[in-house]
């Protein structure tokens, strides 16, 4: 069963704690916890679990946490053993410190249920954090006294989630391509993307170096190409941990500008580019702010230029489809 709780165990942790300074490492805890960038450490973990124990009798427990970073943030794997059974959790939080608060709730549980359970029912309601996203696994069933009423869980009516809104990425990439072109040409990049757990859009500004276009009969004659673009992009998003694979489709829309090279009379012309786009991709997060992406994308070209000397014939034509090779860097605000 999945919950997303608005308060959950780290908005909890928060109530039963207050204001109290770190204390020392408690010697019924052995914990494995990963030092990851923008997470709390070991020893604040285990300074929150043994402020919330203090007074009490917990019994050893062992706890081992693994934690990966996405797109949505971070994803903590953890496991409790105690004295009695093995505890497996999944939490889900834009926040590392959200996942820490509720790693020592949890440990603190298993330790002491009693004397937790006691300092729950005594402290206020606790105030809204961060939404977290816990697997729970399997809910166990609960016989009822046939003469007494049944019992609304309240996670039923709790109300849905509000929906999340987009992120933000300013990205930079730098490609070669054919198509217009006769070679490969390089290009620069600028991109405004927004960004959701499993599809993005981007809003993209290219410009392409100087191609040569050669005449194949007259050496030296020909043309310089050079293309100025916009394009728009829906990409659909599997992800996977720090890994994304996309599949980008959209439409290119620009100015194509050929310029006579070695003729008697050289003359510049600027014509409309339009083509197709279909890109798929791969794209990695080592932080949950920064992205680097490789793609291979197809170019299929709705307006198929031609270029001929005026007394020579067409040596051009823009051929109806073209790839690019193409990697970049992104940087999400929020």
């Amino acid at each position: 069963m999945s919950l997303r709780p608005c308060s959950c165990l780290a908005a909890l942790c928060v109530a039963l704690l207050g204001a109290s300074e770190a204390a020392a490492a408690p010697s019924w805890l052995e914990l494995r916890w990963p030092e990851v960038v923008g997470c709390p450490t070991r020893a604040e973990v285990e300074a929150t679990a043994g402020r919330l124990t203090a007074g009490s009798a917990p019994q050893p427990v062992t706890a081992e946490a693994r934690i990966a970073t996405d797109a949505a943030g971070y994803t903590l794997e953890l496991q409790v053993r105690d004295a009695g059974a093995v505890q497996q959790r999944t939490l889900h939080s834009p926040r590392c410190a959200a996942l820490a608060d509720a790693t020592a709730v949890i440990v603190a549980v298993a330790a002491a249920p009693v004397a937790i359970a006691a300092r729950v029912v005594a402290a206020p309601p606790p105030a809204p954090s961060d939404p977290l996203e816990i697997d729970l696994g399997p809910t166990p069933s609960i016989a009822a006294d046939p003469g007494e009423p049944a019992e609304t869980s309240s996670a039923s009516l709790a109300p849905a989630p509000a929906r999340r809104r987009p992120g933000l990425a300013l990205g930079i990439g730098a490609a070669a391509g054919i198509g217009p072109s006769q070679r490969f040409a390089a290009g620069l990049s600028g991109t405004f993307t927004l960004l959701w757990p499993r599809a993005r859009l981007d809003l993209r500004g290219s410009g392409w170096f100087r191609s040569p276009l050669q005449h194949p009969e007259h050496p030296g004659v020909g043309a310089a190409l050079r293309l100025a673009a916009g394009a728009v992009r829906g990409c659909p998003r599997l992800v996977r941990r720090a890994l994304a694979l996309e599949l980008c489709g959209g439409l290119e829309l620009g100015q194509l500008q050929a310029q006579g090279v070695g003729l008697v009379q050289n003359e510049t012309t600027r014509n409309l580019w339009a083509a197709g786009l279909l890109a798929p991709g791969l794209q990695w997060r080592p932080l949950p702010w920064l992205a680097l992406g490789l793609e291979v994308e197809a170019v299929v070209a709705f307006t198929r230029r031609r270029y001929a000397t005026r007394d020579g014939g067409v040596f051009y034509s823009v051929p109806p489809v073209g790839v690019r090779l193409g990697g970049g860097i992104a940087v999400q605000f929020f």
